[in-house]
């Protein structure tokens, strides 16, 4: 495969790096703009699988809100964010819920938990 160049602003961390890539699609070349190893190893990961928090809503009742925030308690591959939001989607949940409560285990068998991020009373 020929070097294709490619450009990532990383999200590691609140530096938020730009980073311009070669790579072969086996491996890097060559990488520029990184001011530290956190950011080397989003990219590699970026070129092999993306993989992010995934964050969103769902729907509660016996509360006196209509939705009640949640994410994933640990990345996920980005591929997979339509079919697990479809998933999400069903979901409806009684109130109480407390902060960290886990609202559906292993989504779609990544291993990873959706929990909830606020706790929610019964009204």
């Amino acid at each position: 495969m020929a070097a294709e160049k490619k450009h990532f602003v990383c999200v590691v961390c609140p530096i938020g790096c730009e980073i311009d890539v070669v790579h072969d699609g086996s491996k890097i070349i060559s990488m520029e703009g990184n001011k530290c190893e956190k950011s080397e190893e989003f990219v590699s990961q970026e070129l092999i699988e993306p993989m992010r928090i995934l964050t969103t809503t769902v729907r509660i009742e016996g509360s006196r809100w209509a939705v009640i925030p949640v994410r994933t308690d640990k990345s996920v591959p980005k591929r997979l964010f339509p079919r697990i939001m479809k998933q999400v989607r069903g979901i409806k949940l009684q109130a109480p819920v407390n902060m960290l409560d886990v609202v559906v285990s292993d989504i779609l068998h990544t291993g990873a938990n959706v929990i909830a991020t606020r706790t929610i009373q019964r009204e």
